[in-house]
């Protein structure tokens, strides 16, 4: 794990306090994590082929007929 050291301004700190800073850039770092595994997500699904996968073609049927009188009665309405 690295450590990287910032330089605020003292008047920063004094206005919104260490913690709440401290929280902003621990949030930020989260939102950096879940960015970096969204873009290893969306290289993997390049790879997928769902039109020719057997099972998710019949787990499309399946769901189709267990949930399709649902999405035909609402566009009936």
């Amino acid at each position: 794990m690295q450590e990287i050291k910032i330089q605020l301004d003292d008047k920063l700190i004094q206005t919104f306090g260490y913690s709440k800073i401290e929280k902003q850039i621990m949030d930020f770092v989260g939102k950096l994590y879940l960015k970096i595994s969204a873009q290893e997500m969306l290289k993997g699904i390049k790879d997928i082929d769902l039109e020719n996968d057997e099972k998710w073609q019949t787990a499309r049927e399946l769901a189709w007929k267990q949930e399709g009188d649902r999405y035909i009665k609402f566009l009936h309405e």
